[in-house]
């Protein structure tokens, strides 16, 4: 999956996070769609978002004149402060936790590993799933470079 699924001038747009100031990164309405609480649900409006990803910022979602805190997300948002658990592979549930556990004691070195140990990336419903709207690839590569770290010691 890609990491834009608006118009090709996305990445043109920015927009700063109105809780911590730091600049969101463009996520797909439909993303956004998909997550929201059924109360939340009735303050969207078809608009631009972004995501704020800051540990310690409650802000998840935000456009130009609205904001959805985590407790409008139907998911824990695993990046942020105090969620739990913290899914990885938001599609198969897959945890951080079962990921270092699948490259600590059991040895996985690759994502392919991964993905066979804990089942990570068999669904493909990112866009609806993934709080970020793309592939988790990425965040479980940078788990398992972390956890191979830890394996050898650094």
């Amino acid at each position: 999956m890609g990491d834009c699924y608006c118009s090709s001038d996305c990445d043109a747009i920015t927009l700063k996070c109105p809780a911590c100031g730091e600049v969101g990164h463009s996520v797909p309405f439909t993303t956004v769609e998909s997550l929201l609480t059924d109360t939340a649900k009735k303050n969207l409006k078809d608009d631009h978002f972004f995501i704020c990803l800051t540990a310690d910022c409650d802000i998840v979602y935000f456009s130009h004149d609205t904001v959805f805190s985590q407790l409008a997300i139907v998911v824990p948002v695993a990046w942020k402060d105090g969620a739990q658990p913290k899914f990885v592979c938001y599609c198969n549930r897959v945890t951080e936790d079962e990921i270092i556990q699948a490259v600590v004691p059991d040895g996985a070195r690759t994502v392919q590993d991964i993905a066979r140990s804990t089942g990570a990336m068999k669904n493909g419903k990112c866009l609806k799933n993934n709080p970020k709207g793309v592939c988790c690839h990425k965040d479980i590569e940078t788990v398992l470079q972390r956890a191979l770290r830890f394996r050898s010691g650094e």
